[in-house]
């Protein structure tokens, strides 16, 4: 199953411009678990990453990308996880179910060219 979700995440991500051209993004994690303080809320951070060959975010167990949720209800690593395009265009979130399903969504706010405010005119 870890193969699946991750081949099913990446191609969402790939489709819909996750990467730039140096397979740069926004990885969102808590560090409330790691540090043991806060309320996570406070604790979660965006963070540019570089996608590398050797990662598996799914059956990697890393603690940063830990399901809150389902900490709640398990031991077991469950893997949740955010990211975001570097230029605001598409967030993806994948999410583990309860009854062992998986849900990989991506979130577009809108398909015409990016306007930075400074630049708008009235």
């Amino acid at each position: 199953m870890p193969d699946k979700v991750n081949a099913g995440w990446f191609r969402m991500a790939s489709e819909y411009g996750l990467f730039n051209e140096d397979r740069e993004f926004l990885l969102s994690v808590c560090y409330a678990r790691y540090w043991k303080t806060g309320t996570g809320d406070d604790d979660i951070a965006w963070v540019r990453v570089r996608l590398l060959d050797e990662w598996d975010l799914v059956a990697g167990e890393v603690d940063l990308l830990r399901s809150y949720m389902a900490g709640l209800f398990t031991e077991r690593f469950v893997p949740e996880f955010t990211m975001a395009s570097l230029d605001g265009r598409m967030m993806l979130n994948t999410t583990f179910w309860g009854n062992g399903t998986v849900s990989t969504i991506v979130i577009r706010p809108h398909s015409g060219p990016v306007v930075d405010p400074n630049e708008a005119r009235t």
